[in-house]
């Protein structure tokens, strides 16, 4: 033993000592190199994932490019009356619009309480032609009917949707709903 102010244990506590000595100097090792070096591996190699995924998601872009821009020709050069609405004025256009929705209010079993025309604004070489509806109906017609829009020609886009109802619903029956909402379409804007 050695005499003075620092002598250290011997015997089992020095044993005892030394192991957490060790085990200390063990962690403060694992906490400052091993994992942080770790955790830098792991997230490269995420990293590395994403990269390659994100190459692979390029190269089918790449391959599909060709057959989109075919697609692209064809739909410009084929009958735009299948996606435009026809009439030569945004009145013509908007009267055929309300017609196209009435006939699809119909067969959907349903009926328009009011359409209305909204002004028209010009975006790019067409004209966005608009009707406000306003309905009364249940839900299960509400979703045919707006199917039926998704899937019209020509085409057309629900937006400001609002369905709203006073009554409270029982099991088994549908609730009456009050639904607002505008439909667009778009028309040549060639005079």
């Amino acid at each position: 033993m050695i005499a003075g102010r620092y002598a250290l244990p011997e015997g089992r506590p020095g044993q005892i000592l030394a192991v957490g000595g060790a085990l200390v100097l063990l962690a403060v090792v694992w906490l400052g190199l091993v994992s942080p070096g770790l955790d830098w591996y792991f997230n490269r190699e995420t990293m590395l994932q994403d990269t390659l995924s994100q190459a692979a998601h390029m190269q089918a872009q790449v391959q599909a490019l060709p057959a989109l821009r075919a697609a692209a020709a064809a739909s410009a050069s084929g009958d735009a009356g299948q996606v435009l609405v026809p009439g030569d004025s945004d009145a013509i256009s908007g009267a055929n619009l309300q017609a196209d929705l009435t006939n699809l209010a119909q067969s959907a079993g349903t009926s328009l309480d009011s359409v209305e025309n909204v002004s028209a604004t010009p975006v790019g070489s067409l004209r966005r032609i608009g009707v406000a509806v306003s309905m009364s109906t249940t839900w299960p017609t509400l979703v045919a009917f707006l199917t039926a829009i998704e899937s019209a020609q020509p085409r057309m886009m629900v937006d400001d949707l609002s369905v709203s109802s006073d009554a409270t619903p029982d099991a088994g029956q549908d609730v009456a709903l009050q639904a607002n909402f505008t439909v667009s379409a778009f028309r040549s804007g060639a005079p």
